[in-house]
C-alpha cells in the first residue's frame, strides 16, 4: 500500500505531512502549493519536511537521535521552504520512462516495488495488541534469510525467474494483471492525449493522480471490504516456499484479526494483519467507533446489524471508551472552531438579525434537557446551541428563558450586537427581552396556529356556517398582513380591514390602509358574505379584535421567519432521538453534530432536470388534512464535516488528546436528576418490590400491624392477607 508523496517531489514518501484540518491554515498551505487558493483540489495532498523549518517540528531532537519514527508538526505550522529546482505536482510517467527518481533533501526515497530479495521486514503483533500476547514465531532477518537459503538446496534468489529452478515468485492472479493494464492504459491515455478544454489544468490532473495514495497509517479515506475467514484461511494454507501445508493461528479484536502463519518444514514464518494499528488501537475499530458517532447512529442497531451478519465489531464499552477519550472531544473541538469562524465572519456586518426558539428533549413539562438555538437569519447558520438540564433552573418551565440567557452572552462576549430577535410569544421571553432593551418580533406562524385554533372551534357552531368558508381566506390574511407591512401599525390597519373585507365592504376609515388592493368586483352570490349585526360576525369580532391579539399583530415579523429553525429541530431526531436516554455530554455532541450538518447544507439548491426544470413531490400533510401539496426537491445533502471529524480523529485527537479532552472537561456538567433524591441500598429496592399482579395475598404489603390509614379503611378485612 502506497502512502502519500509530497506535492513537489513525488519519489519521496516519508516523513509527509497531509493538509492540516484547520480551514485558515489550510488555505495558506494551498497558497503555498499553488501560489494561489483554488476552489476544488484533492484533499490528500502533503508535503515532505524538507518544506518546514527546524522549529517547525515538536520532536526533531528525538527523531534524529532515532527515539521517534515519525516527524511531528506543531500546531498551525506554514511551510516556507519552497525549492527553486521542484516541479509542481507529481509528474506522470510511462512503463518506459520509470518512475520519477526526483527526492527532497536530506531524504531518501523509498522503493515502491520489492523483489524477492528484499529483507522481510521483522514486526511483532504481540507488542501492537497486548503486552501478555507472545508471538508464535519470529520473522527472518535479513541475516537469517541469506544463511537460510544457503542451506536449502542452494536456491539462487533473483528478481527474475531461473529456468529450471524449485523456487519461483508467486504469480499473480490475471484479473490484477489485467486491471493493472487497465489502469496503466488510462495513465498513458491521459499523459498522451491533452484534452483541448481552455479550463484545463496540468495541476489538477496531477492532484486527480494523488488521490489513490493514502498514508496507511491513517488511511480514513481508504476502501474496505468484508472478507470471509474461509478465503482468508486460503491465503495461508500451504507455503510459499516448499508448498507443504503449513500450520496458521488467527488473534481477533473487534473488527481487527490477525494471522500467524508456520511451516513446519522450512520453518518458514510470516504474520499478517488486516488493519493497521497504532499503539495499541487498530484503526479500524477506531474509524467504526468515530463513524457510528459522527453520522448520528447507535451503536446498539449497528451491532444488531453486525450479529445478523456475523460480522466481528468491537463491544459496547470499547466504544464508549472510544468515545469519551477521543470522539466527543473531537466533536467540541470542532464546534468551537467553526463557531468562532461564522461568528467572525459576522463581526464585520455590525448588528445581526437572529432567530430563536427552544426544543426539549420530551414533550410537555417533563422534560429533562431543553437546548435553545440562535439562528442567523440572513445566512440561515445556527449561531449558537445552549444544553439547559431541568435542575439547573428548578423547572423545564424555565429552561426557555435561561437558554437565551446563555446564548445572548455568547455572543456579547465574542464581540456580536443584536438587531432583533425573532421567537415564539413565550411571556418570559417577552420581558426578558424588554429588560435587555432588544427589539422583538413575533413569528408568524405560531401566531397564526395559535389564532386558528380558535377560529376553527368557532367554526363548529351551528350559527357559524359562513366562516367555515372563509378560514383559509383569513388564515392567508395573517401572513399578507405581516409580510406586506413594515411598520406595526401598517400592519395593524391591514388586520382590521378583515371584518369589512367579509362584509363585502372594502373602503376603510385608517388612512393607513384606506382601501382594500384588490380589483372592485361586484358579488352576484350575498350569501356568501357575512352581514352586518349577525351572530357569527360579532363572534368572530371577538376573537380578532382581542386586545392581545391586537397587540400582537403589531410586533409581527414582516421579513425573517423561524421556519428554518424548525426544520433544524426536526433534524435534531436524526442525531437525538426522543425515545433514547443520553448523557449531558452526549446530548450536547449530538446537538453539535447536527447543527453541523445543517451549517454546510442550509443553502442547497433546488434539484432541477437535465432540462433545468424543478423537481416537486407531492405529500399529503397532516396539518392541512391530507390535502395535496407540491414541495420543492432540493439536491442531496453533502456530509463534509464527517470526513472532516475522521480527519481531526485519526491524524490529531487520536494521536494526542490532551488538548482536546481538556477542552471538553472545560464545559459544565449539571449533576444528575438523581442526585436531588437519597440512594437507597439494592436490597432495600428489591425487597420493596412487589408486582401489581401478584397473584398471592390482598396486594397491601404490611409488617406485623398494618397501618389503617395507610389502608384506607379496607385494612381490618384483610388482616391476616
Amino acid at each position: 500500500m502506497p502512502s502519500k508523496v509530497c506535492y513537489f517531489h513525488p519519489a519521496v514518501r516519508s516523513s509527509v505531512f497531509g493538509l492540516p484540518t484547520d480551514a485558515v491554515v489550510r488555505q495558506q498551505w494551498l497558497q503555498f502549493m499553488f501560489d494561489y487558493v483554488p476552489e476544488n483540489y484533492n484533499r490528500n495532498l502533503a508535503l515532505c519536511a524538507a518544506h518546514f523549518t527546524e522549529d517547525s517540528f515538536q520532536n526533531l531532537h528525538k527523531f534524529n537521535a532515532g527515539f521517534n519514527k515519525k516527524l511531528l508538526l506543531k500546531h498551525e505550522v506554514v511551510p516556507t521552504l519552497k525549492p527553486e529546482a521542484a516541479v509542481v505536482g507529481p509528474q506522470p510517467y510511462t512503463s518506459q520512462q520509470g518512475p520519477s527518481t526526483q527526492e527532497c533533501p536530506s531524504i531518501s526515497a523509498s522503493v515502491e516495488v520489492g523483489c524477492q530479495t528484499d529483507p522481510m521486514k521483522s514486526e511483532s503483533l504481540a507488542t501492537e495488541i497486548s503486552p501478555n500476547m507472545r508471538s508464535v514465531a519470529t520473522q527472518l532477518s535479513a541475516g537469517t534469510l541469506s544463511d537460510f537459503h544457503s542451506t536449502s538446496r542452494d536456491m539462487h534468489l533473483s528478481s527474475t525467474p531461473i529456468k529450471g529452478s524449485m523456487f519461483r515468485p508467486r504469480k499473480r492472479p490475471r484479473l490484477v494483471l489485467e486491471e493493472e493494464e487497465e489502469e496503466k492504459d488510462d495513465i498513458e491515455s491521459q499523459i498522451q492525449v491533452e484534452p483541448h478544454d481552455s479550463t484545463y489544468n496540468p495541476e489538477s490532473t496531477a492532484t486527480e493522480e494523488s488521490e489513490l495514495l493514502i498514508d496507511p497509517q491513517t488511511n480514513s479515506g481508504e476502501k474496505k471490504y468484508i472478507v470471509f475467514e474461509s478465503c482468508l484461511r486460503e491465503l495461508f494454507g500451504p507455503c510459499p516456499i516448499c508448498k507443504t501445508k503449513c500450520t496458521d493461528q488467527s488473534r481477533q479484536m473487534g473488527t481487527f484479526v490477525a494471522f500467524t502463519q508456520l511451516c513446519e518444514k522450512c520453518q518458514y514464518n510470516r504474520q499478517w494483519q488486516s488493519q493497521p494499528i497504532v499503539g495499541s488501537t487498530p484503526v479500524g475499530n477506531l474509524l467504526l467507533s468515530g463513524a457510528t458517532y459522527f453520522t448520528g447512529g447507535s451503536f446498539v442497531q449497528l451491532q444488531k446489524i453486525f450479529k445478523a451478519m456475523n460480522l466481528q465489531m468491537t463491544t459496547y464499552s470499547t466504544f464508549r471508551k472510544h468515545t469519551r477519550n477521543f470522539i466527543e472531544p473531537t466533536i467540541i473541538h470542532k464546534w468551537n472552531r467553526d463557531q468562532l469562524h461564522i461568528i467572525s465572519q459576522l463581526q464585520q456586518q455590525g448588528k445581526v438579525p437572529l432567530a430563536g426558539d427552544m426544543r426539549a428533549d420530551t414533550p410537555g413539562h417533563s422534560a429533562k434537557f431543553g437546548s435553545y438555538t440562535l439562528m442567523h437569519v440572513e445566512t440561515n447558520k445556527i449561531l449558537d446551541l445552549q444544553l439547559i438540564q431541568s435542575n439547573e433552573v428548578g423547572g423545564s418551565y424555565h429552561m426557555e428563558k435561561e437558554g437565551l440567557k446563555r446564548c445572548l452572552d455568547k455572543l456579547e462576549s465574542n464581540g456580536l450586537a443584536v438587531d432583533y430577535l425573532i421567537t415564539d410569544r413565550h411571556p418570559q421571553i417577552q420581558k426578558y427581552l424588554r429588560e435587555r432593551s432588544i427589539t422583538q418580533f413575533y413569528d408568524v406562524w405560531h401566531f397564526q396556529k395559535g389564532l386558528s385554533k380558535k377560529i376553527d372551534k368557532l367554526s363548529q357552531n351551528k350559527d357559524c356556517k359562513v366562516l367555515k368558508t372563509w378560514l383559509r381566506s383569513i388564515k392567508n390574511h395573517i401572513y399578507w398582513s405581516a409580510t406586506s407591512s413594515v411598520s406595526g401599525p401598517e400592519k395593524l390597519a391591514k388586520w382590521t380591514s378583515l371584518l369589512n373585507h367579509i362584509q363585502n365592504v372594502h373602503v376603510h376609515e385608517n388612512p393607513l390602509f384606506p382601501k382594500c388592493e384588490h380589483p372592485d368586483r361586484v358579488s352576484r352570490d350575498q350569501k356568501k358574505w357575512f352581514q352586518s349585526g349577525s351572530v357569527e360576525l360579532h363572534k368572530l369580532g371577538k376573537v380578532l379584535y382581542n386586545k392581545r391579539v391586537l397587540k400582537e399583530v403589531e410586533k409581527l415579523s414582516h421579513h425573517f421567519q423561524t421556519s428554518s429553525l424548525e426544520a433544524f429541530h426536526s433534524l435534531i431526531l436524526r442525531f437525538a432521538p426522543k425515545n433514547v436516554v443520553f448523557t449531558f455530554i452526549g446530548m450536547l455532541c449530538r446537538l453539535y453534530l447536527a447543527a453541523m450538518h445543517y451549517n454546510e447544507n442550509s443553502d442547497r439548491h433546488p434539484a432541477t432536470t437535465t432540462a433545468g426544470q424543478a423537481v416537486f413531490k407531492f405529500i399529503y400533510p397532516k396539518s392541512k388534512k391530507g390535502e395535496c401539496t407540491a414541495k420543492p426537491v432540493k439536491i442531496d445533502p453533502t456530509y463534509n464535516y464527517v470526513d472532516e471529524l475522521i480527519s481531526l480523529l485519526v491524524n490529531k485527537v487520536f494521536l494526542d488528546p490532551t488538548p482536546y479532552t481538556e477542552e471538553l472537561h472545560a464545559v459544565p456538567i449539571p449533576p444528575p436528576l438523581s442526585s436531588q433524591y437519597e440512594k437507597p441500598s439494592k436490597e432495600e429496592v428489591i425487597a420493596r418490590h412487589v408486582s401489581r399482579f401478584s397473584q398471592g395475598g390482598c396486594g397491601i404489603q404490611h409488617t406485623g400491624q398494618l397501618d389503617l390509614e395507610t389502608a384506607g379503611g379496607s385494612g381490618q378485612q384483610h388482616m391476616t392477607g
